[in-house]
């Protein structure tokens, strides 16, 4: 059938302007991203800028922590990827809607659908012209169709995209919890630096006051110049070291602003009374710890979620190995004047197998298979892995306390011997007061050594939380942990059992094997020379039963 040229020359022209469109809208040349990138330059330069919200005032840690976790950049990208993975469950979810078809066809022939046949046989006499159909018609077709393996596979990818939402969720607290300590480290550091600037300001000023008096004292022959050096050198080395502390300061303002999604300048103030006093932190055991962090470290979830969506993917391999049933209905509207029925209804279904898919199918199934059960494995590995974290992070809290205990008695007893010194009238003269100017910077860096080790007391303690996966430790919240776990540990009682009886059974195997070697070991000591055996068998026995080798040795009175 001819259609209206008219029509046909619009949809061609409607179709060839929107794929122009669509070409050019897609063609960007370096230029064009070079003005792009610039136009984003001065945009998020001045968007930072007027990020400022500090004021000038004081922040505390708390203060900082909350700030950095509204603020800061990097987690807020990862929050809007979770509102992308919630929109992906989302769209997965509407996956499993029917297709439902709606179509219009219109129709007009610019001559009448006519045509002749033909009859077989006798003689194959030609019948006239005849027609079935009107000249313009219009056809509407509603089409409702529900594949039962799109259907499958639609439901299960909707639980995968609920487990990777929820992956993105534990990512993004797991960002916050490592955010929370690198706050951590950035306020301390700011807040021993800022300590430092004030007690080394004036006797920085001091001490390089000290230089001319030096100088003094060596061209009136009071000191030789060898003397004259060494005071010279002491003084200078001990300025490098004071003012290492000043710059510092200025690089951990930097980045604690950038962490709380400032502007990084050099400016802040911080809340330093926490260096003020020692902290006492109450901990739990170490095996509570261990099982805290087992329970709540975002990354054990994130393993468990990925071997529940590989889980799923094989049971939608094994959806895929069977037919594909496909139940459709739809009903149909006509205008053609010529037909019985102008409107009339369908129902069918549709079976399709296609065999040789059969093996890749299952191949898939066994793929999927080892996937769980490398990725149990990889639980156990990653449990392991944070139970030695809780362990190297306690242990360095513990050693990070003797240090700070080291240099508080340190700095007490230099600052007794300065307080001793002061108070001496014995001290006169040029040459004791360089000696009681030095004795204030060695206290000043004694000081801040102290300040620094505390401020990293503070930091191996919040450390210690971030390898448990909490932000603090309480009693409503230690109780908690332990009622949760306790439940745990009935739950699992059965598996727990299952693997005492297994670890019995493998350890009195070894043990049977130790004492058979022991004995064969024992037999060949008492009844050979010292000289027939090396000290293979010695260790040999020692490493099979060390509670036995004196007897052993008595016995052969050696």
């Amino acid at each position: 059938m001819m259609k209206k040229t008219n029509s046909v020359l619009f949809g061609i022209g409607c179709v060839g302007a929107v794929a122009g469109m669509l070409a050019m809208s897609g063609c960007k040349s370096y230029e064009d991203y070079r003005q792009e990138r610039a136009e984003y330059a001065m945009k998020h330069f001045n968007a930072a800028q007027y990020r400022d919200m500090m004021d000038g005032k004081k922040m505390g840690l708390i203060e900082c922590i909350e700030m950095a976790m509204k603020h800061n950049l990097d987690l807020k990208v990862m929050s809007l990827e979770e509102s992308v993975a919630h929109e992906m469950k989302t769209a997965e979810m509407l996956g499993m809607l029917p297709e439902l078809n709606v179509s219009n066809t219109f129709t007009d022939r610019s001559n009448v659908p006519a045509s002749s046949s033909e009859k077989v046989g006798e003689g194959g006499l030609t019948y006239g012209y005849s027609t079935s159909q009107d000249r313009a018609l219009n056809y509407l077709n509603v089409d409702l169709a529900l594949s039962v393996l799109d259907f499958g596979l639609a439901f299960f990818n909707t639980q995968q995209a609920e487990d990777r939402a929820m992956m993105r969720e534990l990512r993004t607290k797991r960002a916050g919890q490592n955010l929370t300590l690198d706050v951590v480290k950035s306020y301390f550091q700011v807040a021993a630096a800022q300590k430092a600037i004030r007690i080394t300001t004036s006797l920085l000023e001091d001490c390089r006051n000290r230089y001319a008096l030096i100088e003094k004292l060596s061209k009136a022959r009071e000191i030789d110049p060898f003397r004259a050096f060494d005071e010279t050198r002491r003084f200078v080395e001990m300025e490098k070291r004071l003012t290492n502390y000043i710059r510092s300061y200025e690089n951990s303002c930097v980045e604690l602003r950038s962490q709380l999604g400032l502007y990084p300048s050099g400016k802040i103030l911080v809340e330093d009374s926490y260096l003020n006093q020692v902290p006492d932190f109450d901990l739990p055991n170490i095996e509570l710890m261990e099982q805290i962090a087992l329970l709540e470290r975002p990354e054990l979830y994130e393993i468990d979620m990925q071997k529940h969506i590989n889980v799923l993917e094989c049971r939608k391999t094994i959806l895929m190995m069977f037919p594909n049933v496909r139940i459709y209905t739809d009903f149909t509207n006509s205008t053609n004047s010529f037909l019985y029925h102008s409107s009339w209804w369908e129902l069918g279904i549709r079976a399709a197998y296609n065999l040789l898919k059969l093996p890749q199918h299952i191949a898939r199934y066994q793929a999927y298979s080892s996937q769980v059960d490398a990725e149990e494995a990889r639980t156990f590995a990653q449990a392991v892995g944070v139970m030695a974290q809780v362990r190297i992070a306690h242990a360095n809290l513990m050693a990070t306390k003797e240090r700070f205990q080291i240099d508080d008695k340190v700095f007490t007893t230099y600052s007794n011997n300065l307080k001793a010194a002061t108070a001496s009238k014995d001290i006169t003269g040029a040459l004791s007061s360089l000696e009681l100017d030095h004795m204030r910077l060695v206290t000043a860096e004694t000081e801040i050594e102290r300040l620094l080790t505390l401020g990293n007391y503070y930091v191996a303690y919040y450390r210690l939380l971030n390898t448990l996966g909490l932000r603090s430790i309480d009693s409503k919240t230690l109780g908690g942990l332990k009622e949760e776990l306790a439940a745990a540990k009935r739950r699992a009682q059965v598996e727990i059992a299952k693997a005492q009886a297994e670890y019995d059974e493998s350890r009195a195997a070894r043990m049977a094997a130790a004492s058979t070697e022991f004995k064969e070991l024992e037999t060949k000591v008492v009844n050979q020379p010292l000289t027939s055996f090396n000290d293979v068998d010695f260790i040999a026995i020692y490493s099979s039963s060390p509670e036995k080798v004196s007897d052993v040795l008595n016995k052969t009175n050696r």
